[in-house]
């Protein structure tokens, strides 16, 4: 058995500075002989988390499900519960401007993806952006034109017409006091490795289109696509403006990643959220809300994207991430990032093998741990998903806790167990985030 003690310590400076200190201690199962390892961990807010979620949608594709605006796209955003989108227009479609601004009244705001194919120039990136004021929160250079060989910007095919554009696109956001505020995301790559090619951008923030390939969120994550954004945009911030899972099963043999099943994509994408989240990644667009047209084979991954199937109704993956912004929302929130948390000590006791954390703060005495095992969810290879049994740890709390209340938003945003005054806590850990609220008296 393997033992594995997280020592949380709080300390600040002024009501400012909260950090979380973890020591993990490992032993042998005679708990005779011990191993540790001292870690550093950056406290964050349930709302922080909740920010970092956003998706990415067509607005302007008026020949695809996204038409159905009033009907679907709009009362489904809401629902889902996220405050940011993605996404590309034509300067010259009020149509689909107004619907960003409609969204934006709303409290959705979103990165305008500025390509080449849609502007002829930066200066009309200036001016489309002025016309989204109070809705559009960034702008995003060209996308992924390292797959695209025919693009060109004044004569110069990838990696020069990309550079030279985002620099012009740079200096002229940054030049105009109407738009110098906001953020200028790095052109993004379909392969990663094609970062060293493109080399250093003007940017205030990296890019990735981080698809895993049908595999566990963190798949080559760290080693591949957060590398690649490093490369383009050195050590600042990171967004990943594209990731996600298709539901194509019967994709033919093309070079297209390989398809899941919706169940397994309902794991993934609330899994990559935290994954994301704990590296630091400021946010990440599941790619997207919606399926584009009818596609009864399954066959077209182009078409199976959609966290909604193609008439609106709701996909296992979208019903997952709405119940988790839920259920984490639903608490009694007393402006969380401002107040100084009690100090919380815990020890995860069990098989720890794949079991991942994150630790929220969700207001005066409120925490949420979120566990989940980092495994694949679904075999590509059979084409079928993964029954992964769930493994049994035990938390102990060092102080007693007053409430605790567990959650599984694959299933249901109601609470599914209820303990009171205790110091452990034993739990079942599946391959899909299991939530555990926390009370505690201060």
């Amino acid at each position: 058995m393997n033992n594995k003690f997280l020592i949380f310590r709080w300390k600040y400076k002024h009501r400012t500075l909260i950090v979380l200190c973890i020591a993990f201690i490992v032993g042998a199962s005679t708990l005779t002989q011990w191993s540790a390892q001292t870690l550093t961990e950056q406290v964050k807010s349930v709302e922080s988390f909740i920010d970092s979620i956003g998706v990415a949608v067509h607005l302007n594709y008026g020949d695809t499900a996204y038409r159905q605006y009033e009907e679907i796209v709009k009362p489904r955003l809401i629902e889902l519960g996220v405050h940011h989108i993605r996404g590309g227009v034509n300067p010259k479609d009020e149509k689909t401007l107004d619907k960003f601004r409609d969204l934006g009244e709303i409290g959705i705001k979103s990165t305008i993806v500025m390509d080449p194919r849609r502007i002829s120039n930066p200066s009309q990136a200036i001016q489309m952006a002025k016309e989204l004021e109070g809705s559009i929160e960034a702008v995003e250079g060209p996308n992924e034109w390292d797959i695209n060989p025919e693009l060109q910007y004044k004569g110069f095919h990838f990696p020069e017409g990309v550079r030279l554009f985002q620099e012009e696109l740079y200096a002229q956001i940054k030049a105009d006091s109407a738009t110098a505020h906001l953020d200028v995301l790095s052109p993004s790559l379909a392969r990663p490795q094609r970062a060293s090619q493109l080399g250093r951008v003007a940017c205030d923030v990296g890019n990735m289109h981080s698809y895993a390939g049908g595999k566990k969120p963190s798949q080559k994550l760290d080693k591949k696509w957060i590398q690649s954004a490093r490369i383009v945009c050195n050590r600042r911030l990171i967004i990943a403006s594209e990731c996600g899972y298709h539901n194509a099963l019967n994709k033919p043999p093309n070079g297209h990643q390989l398809g899941v099943s919706e169940l397994a994509s309902a794991k993934y994408m609330m899994r990559l959220f935290f994954e994301y989240f704990n590296r630091r990644i400021k946010r990440a667009y599941s790619y997207e809300l919606i399926d584009l047209k009818p596609n009864n084979k399954k066959d077209k991954p182009n078409l199976n994207y959609g966290l909604l199937r193609v008439d609106g109704q709701p996909k296992s993956d979208f019903m997952a991430v709405r119940n988790l912004i839920r259920v984490l929302r639903n608490q009694e929130q007393d402006n969380s990032d401002s107040v100084v948390p009690a100090p919380l000590k815990y020890r995860l006791i069990g098989d720890l093998k794949n079991i991942h954390h994150t630790l929220l703060h969700g207001g005066k005495g409120i925490y949420d741990l979120v566990l989940w095992q980092e495994v694949n969810s679904f075999d590509l290879q059979k084409n079928k998903d993964i029954n992964v049994p769930s493994q049994k740890i035990q938390v102990a709390f060092e102080q007693e806790i007053e409430q605790a209340l567990t959650y599984l938003p694959l299933y249901s945003e109601v609470q599914r167990e209820s303990f009171f005054q205790v110091n452990t806590l034993d739990l079942n850990v599946p391959d899909h985030p299991l939530i555990v609220q926390l009370l505690i008296e201060e």
